[in-house]
């Protein structure tokens, strides 16, 4: 029989009732503190730690006994995604369990474009009706606007509110136009609050844009974590559980829906809006998240030949699209361009114009999905490569999102070691950023040789003393401690995190060294190496350079673009022209599929090495 509980989240001080037995993780987002999941809830992972002050919960699993050591469960610590709570209890989540982070996605790379947007307002003074001029009321404004608008049509609800419209204006209207559809009518000549809204879709964050369709000003942001994040860090694990679940796509898409509206509604009450105001959203992401957002089966982008549903640009209406704004409106997905080359990619190629540059331009989003464009001056070239997860800090073991006591910049300087964290607060992990500087660090310093292989045995007599106290265990044990030496909350970089590491780079490397042979170009050839999304914004360069990530170009060569995914989706909300050259370069992109050919596991294996 089932048994109403009662549980208290702290430090938050936040009451969820459930019934027992009610899974810890579940009751989290209930209570409105979504854990980070990466491994999608099956315990192997160990991110959802938490802490049972009091109460009922039930034993530890095998899986918790693997993750966890006798130390920990003896203090209370369980894994949310395993542990049943079976009667009242009080449970604390970690920062570092927590999935938002407070670095924000400024710096966004928008161009200057001609203001050209699919909704228009259009004030018209149209000639009274009399018994020489029966035309009918559509026929008239119709003609009045086929110098702006040819051949319009009428939503239903439009023509209905028309005849009344027109004479409470004394024939003085504001024509409110989707495409060539008329979805609005107002009485007088003040044109109404027109806005539209770009979406970005990525794996972990959604952000929305909101923008004023008759200026082009942009009014208000929201980053939001995209829900589906307990299904798993990745798109695999998603499609997974849509294959695995009945009724598991339809889930995944609720949630996705629940997170962009839910982003809509708390960027329009940054600038005072009503969802009816929205007549236009624009949408990237992923091939997988488009799939998943539109409601369509993805499971066979992970099947060879990796074949998505439509590689299209799709328009869809309001209420078949999910969204909250105008419900005759429009929703436009932007083009994809293969089952691992999304959206989002189009979006980086049109917010950066790399196609207009006169030199070859290399532009890395990198992610759990690193995905790669190459304008070689004559041709655009894409792929994708599977890097995993770890440089988003899954698989390490202090690895975090972004947030507060997260070390995200990390410098030895005299002899010694410097970090800084989120918020300048006690380190409790590293985010994606330092662990660009970590793995750097330890390379200069010597600790971690090319192989990635730890220094075992008698140190260097050269090595600082600062250093040297850091590096402790043995073997596989091996680690580095950067923060809290003495203490017991040590913050470290292990054996394990650098075989991590090294995988997930060597992937990139691999990737844009087939690019780069296959285009015929060296690394010098490249003029600009542009890196995108949030780490993009946030890895220093030549971390990723010492790493062997990115080729070796000159440093100057090498530009954060910011969140250029979204700025493309901008591009597509404010210009027909932008939308246009979007449709176009997916089409005429050339793809190349890395996974089957026996020269990317070459390569692979090649670039794993450390400079």
């Amino acid at each position: 029989m089932l048994q109403p509980i009662t549980v208290r989240f702290e430090p938050d001080g936040i009451d969820v009732s459930a019934e027992a037995p009610a899974l810890v993780s579940v009751l989290a987002h209930d209570a409105g503190l979504p854990l980070h999941l990466p491994c999608a809830g099956k315990g192997t992972c160990g991110k959802c730690s938490v802490t049972v002050l009091s109460g009922s919960v039930a034993d530890p699993t095998e899986a918790e006994l693997e993750a966890l050591s006798a130390e920990d469960l003896a203090r209370g610590v369980r894994l949310a995604c395993q542990t049943h709570v079976t009667g009242d209890a009080v449970i604390e989540v970690p920062p570092e369990t927590r999935v938002i982070g407070t670095k924000s996605l400024n710096g966004d790379l928008v161009r200057s474009v001609a203001l050209e947007p699919n909704v228009q307002q259009i004030p018209v003074t149209l000639e009274k009706p009399k018994l020489e001029d029966q035309r009918s009321d559509f026929d008239r404004l119709a003609e009045a606007l086929e110098p702006v608008v040819p051949k319009i049509y009428a939503c239903p609800p439009a023509l209905q509110r028309l005849p009344a419209s027109l004479r409470e204006g004394d024939f003085d209207v504001v024509a409110g136009v989707v495409g060539k559809r008329l979805v609005d009518i107002h009485s007088g000549t003040r044109q109404p609050p027109t806005l539209g809204i770009a979406v970005d879709i990525g794996t972990t964050t959604i952000v929305c844009y909101v923008v004023d369709l008759l200026t082009g000003k942009q009014l208000g942001t929201v980053a939001a974590y995209n829900e589906q994040g307990r299904h798993g860090a990745d798109v695999i694990s998603r499609i997974e559980y849509c294959n695995n679940n009945d009724g598991g796509l339809e889930e995944l898409r609720g949630l996705v829906l629940d997170t962009i509206n839910g982003a809509i509604g708390g960027a329009l009450k940054q600038c005072d809006a009503r969802p009816q105001d929205v007549y236009e959203v624009t949408v990237v992401g992923n091939t997988v998240m488009n799939h998943l957002f539109m409601g369509l089966d993805p499971r066979y982008v992970a099947l060879a030949p990796y074949v998505p549903v439509s590689s299209r640009a799709q328009e869809l209406r309001p209420v078949d699209a999910g969204i909250e704004m105008h419900p005759r409106g429009n929703v436009y997905c932007l083009p994809i361009m293969a089952g691992f080359v999304g959206a989002d990619t189009v979006g980086v190629i049109l917010a950066t114009d790399m196609l207009r540059r006169d030199h070859p331009v290399l532009a890395v989003d990198i992610g759990t999905n690193g995905e790669l464009a190459l304008w070689t001056g004559e041709k655009l070239m894409v792929t994708s490569c599977a890097a995993g997860p770890a440089f988003e800090g899954a698989q390490i073991e202090h690895g975090m999102r972004a947030a507060p006591g997260a070390i995200e910049r990390i410098a030895a300087v005299n002899g010694g070691i410097e970090i800084k964290t989120i918020d300048d607060v006690d380190a409790i992990g590293i985010c994606g950023s330092g662990l660009f500087d970590a793995m750097a660090v330890v390379l200069d310093l010597g600790v971690v040789d090319a192989s990635g292989r730890f220094v075992n045995g008698d140190l260097p007599e050269e090595m600082p003393e600062d250093v040297r106290e850091r590096i402790v265990g043995e073997g596989n044990d091996r680690r580095f401690i950067f923060s809290d030496l003495n203490g017991d909350r040590p913050v470290c970089l292990c054996q394990r995190d650098v075989r991590e590491l090294q995988l997930a780079k060597g992937a990139v490397r691999a990737a844009i060294e087939l690019l780069l042979k296959y285009s015929d170009l060296e690394p010098d050839d490249l003029g600009e190496v542009l890196l995108a999304g949030a780490f993009g914004n946030y890895i220093d360069p030549r971390s990723a350079l010492r790493m062997g990530m990115l080729p070796d170009v000159p440093l100057e060569r090498i530009k954060g673009v910011g969140n250029a995914a979204g700025a493309g989706a901008l591009l597509a909300l404010s210009s027909m022209q932008e939308r246009a050259t979007a449709e176009k370069l997916a089409a005429e992109a050339e793809h190349i599929e890395l996974s089957r050919r026996p020269d990317f596991q070459t390569a692979f294996m090649e670039t794993m090495m450390f400079p």
